[in-house]
């Protein structure tokens, strides 16, 4: 089998190209896939012919994924928050904790238009994909979660109720290498939030959500209080699985 497909590379950096390989996916009536790697021959004239193939394991996609983001065999160490990580999708832990949190509310909802103070916090999952896409999600609890461990919704205005979080103008770090986390818990923290991005409850609590982060800045609690949270009747894995509750 011969190819017959053009292409070209407009990427000033790349220089001299030459067909190295070919990767062929193939897909079954049930929705499951499998690819296979062939090499490359070239005749006298030029012409490129697949040769037979392997099948693509998870070390060989590994492999080429470094390869095409010419980021090397560079290793690191694994941080004791990293709950999750695959070629796409970083997830990490954040514990319980007493931190600072800014808002920005133009109507005053909160006492002034601009507050901040330290107040406590619940555990969050994060999760952040290749394409800086970012969710958060709250967990009960001091015990670092697991995959059976159920998320309820981030109590955080500027967070959308599939746990997407808005971004608005804040410059995120780039790519979702692990030494990059606590890069991505600063932006989080550090930025101001404005108002509920949720139709549905935000947080269980009477008063509603300006109520609740009013009565949080005033001091009125001194530990996060865990009924607060709302239960979006959904795991761990399950939420890693599907990309975030919405599928995204």
């Amino acid at each position: 089998m011969k190819s017959d497909l053009e292409f070209s590379v407009n990427e000033e950096a790349v220089g001299g190209v030459t067909l190295d390989n070919a990767v062929l996916i193939y897909r079954g009536a049930n929705g499951t896939a499998f690819a296979t790697v062939h090499p490359i021959h070239r005749d006298e004239a030029g012409a490129a012919t697949l040769l037979p193939g392997r099948a693509m394991t998870a070390l060989t996609v590994a492999r080429m994924a470094r390869r095409l983001a010419k980021r090397g065999e560079r290793g690191g160490f694994i941080p004791a928050s990293l709950l999750y990580q695959d070629l796409t999708t970083m997830a990490w832990w954040v514990p319980p904790a007493r931190r600072h949190i800014w808002f920005r509310c133009a109507g005053g909802e909160l006492g002034a238009p601009e507050r901040g103070e330290s107040v406590p916090h619940p555990g969050l999952v994060f999760a952040v994909s290749s394409d800086r896409s970012w969710h958060v999600w709250a967990v009960q609890g001091n015990e670092r979660p697991s995959e059976e461990t159920a998320l309820f919704q981030a109590p955080y205005f500027n967070v959308y109720a599939t746990g997407a979080i808005c971004q608005g103008n804040v410059d995120v770090p780039a790519g979702t290498p692990a030494d990059k986390i606590e890069a991505w818990n600063k932006v989080f923290f550090e930025s101001f939030f404005t108002h509920p991005n949720v139709q549905g409850q935000l947080v269980n609590y009477k008063g509603g959500p300006y109520k609740f982060w009013r009565d949080m800045l005033d001091g009125r609690h001194a530990e996060f209080p865990a009924s607060a949270l709302v239960p979006l009747g959904l795991s761990l894995a399950q939420a890693i699985a599907r990309g975030g509750p919405d599928g995204s």
